[in-house]
């Protein structure tokens, strides 16, 4: 492919697309038979309730038993949030009041609430140009009272994953990896979600695979299984649950919320992670290779995000690294004008900058951590603690790969972004 010397659209020329995108969604896009013939047994066994009913239900207990064998873990906790997911693991952990949690600045609020709704105090730290995490950074915010970190995968990319995870165990750290919006990445030719001590997923709308709503945690920790699942059930641990553990109970009853996912959720969890490598990441990841491998080969001087490990991206995003956000900005309008969908699936942004954050909002203003006496009655929240986030997010042009694409569809994407950078202006980029 080489790079086209047509007039820019920005400038009046013909755009490389007219037609209209497919929906920028990933396991939603691709619902069908498998999932309603799930759906329709639930029905027909009129037993919607993963523990009893008239039939004898079993989708949440067949996607928990698949999805372990899958991500290669001892135990698996399907909830019916991906949020309820993390509450969940914090509890499993037993992140408490006192506690710090680490966090990166670019995430979503879920981070941020999940170690406060167990009255742990988020701790930022920046991210690197993998859009994720920065371990140096993970490094110098640790403190005696550091308890867990949560490394997010954002748009299915990872960051240097061993170095984190090696920073976490000289430090006595708890490692809660979010991937959420990593469902299927692989690192070093391992899943992740297996890699630290928890891994969580979202099944919401926008994630690789859907149930519209819904999530899971995995995890090789006995006492961290049990705990989550006591916390998901009131307290409970029914025998699903006991018996992912071979009937070996490890921690007494306490009181808990109720994240339970149930069978009509299951059935579809059960179709779609099913799909997972064969339909979703199979498409993804072919679009994504193959339009990167066109934009190198027509620009190679055009960079993109850093990765921990590329052969094992979920290929869900393409992100273009323009290394400034005055680049960024021209790149977007003038790829956008050419007809390409612009934007990550996505709506993580800097949580420094949210008054929810900035003003510690919760439930009840006593509560730990930010209440009165509480340990994080006087922290502050601003974007300063993170100076290198905004500029880096700034930098990046973000462009969603659907599972519904066409090979034309990818091309189109290639040979925009090419011809906007054969003929992007030297006075920017110098």
């Amino acid at each position: 492919m080489g790079c086209s010397a047509d007039r820019l659209a920005i400038n009046g020329g013909t755009p490389v697309r007219t037609r209209p995108w497919p929906a920028p969604y990933y396991g939603a896009s691709v619902l069908g038979e498998e999932e309603l013939a799930l759906l329709a047994e639930v029905v027909h066994a009129r037993a919607p309730f993963r523990s009893y009913g008239e039939g004898h239900p079993h989708m949440v207990d067949d996607f928990e038993r698949e999805a372990s064998a899958y991500f290669g873990t001892r135990y698996a906790l399907a909830t019916a949030t991906g949020s309820g997911a993390f509450y969940c693991a914090m509890a499993g952990l037993g992140i408490g009041p006192g506690d710090e949690v680490i966090i990166p600045a670019f995430g979503w609020y879920t981070a941020f609430e999940a170690p406060v709704m167990l009255g742990a105090t988020p701790v930022f730290v920046d991210i690197d140009r993998s859009l994720n995490l920065d371990p140096d950074d993970f490094a110098r915010r640790i403190t005696p009272r550091t308890k867990a970190v949560i490394n997010i995968y954002f748009q299915g990319g990872t960051n240097d994953v061993a170095r984190v995870l090696e920073i976490a165990r000289r430090n006595n750290v708890k490692v809660v990896e979010d991937c959420a919006q990593a469902c299927g990445t692989r690192y070093k030719g391992r899943p992740v979600g297996s890699l630290g001590d928890i891994g969580c997923f979202s099944l919401q709308q926008n994630k690789v695979i859907s149930t519209g709503d819904g999530g899971f945690l995995v995890t090789n920790d006995p006492l961290a299984f049990e705990r989550a699942g006591r916390f998901h059930d009131l307290g409970f641990l029914r025998p699903a649950l006991l018996g992912q553990l071979g009937g070996t109970e490890r921690a007494a009853s306490f009181c808990g919320g109720q994240w339970r996912m149930n069978e009509f959720t299951g059935a579809v969890a059960l179709a779609q992670l099913r799909k997972l490598d064969t339909v979703v990441l199979d498409a993804t990841r072919r679009h994504w290779r193959r339009i990167r491998e066109q934009i190198s080969a027509a620009c190679p001087d055009l960079r993109f995000r850093e990765s921990g490990d590329v052969d094992g991206d979920a290929g869900i995003a393409l992100a273009l690294d323009l290394e400034t956000p005055a680049r960024a900005k021209w790149m977007g309008q003038a790829v956008s004008a050419e007809g390409i969908r612009i934007g990550p699936a996505s709506a993580c942004r800097n949580l420094l900058h949210d008054p929810l954050v900035q003003e510690r909002r919760m439930a009840h203003p006593a509560l730990p951590p930010f209440g009165p006496g509480c340990p994080g009655e006087h922290v502050v929240y601003s974007p300063e603690l993170c100076p290198n986030t905004d500029a880096i997010v700034g930098s990046m042009l973000m462009i969603a790969i659907s599972p519904l694409l066409t090979e034309a569809d990818a091309d189109d994407i290639a040979r925009a972004v090419a011809k906007v950078w054969r003929q992007r202006p030297a006075e920017l980029f110098g």
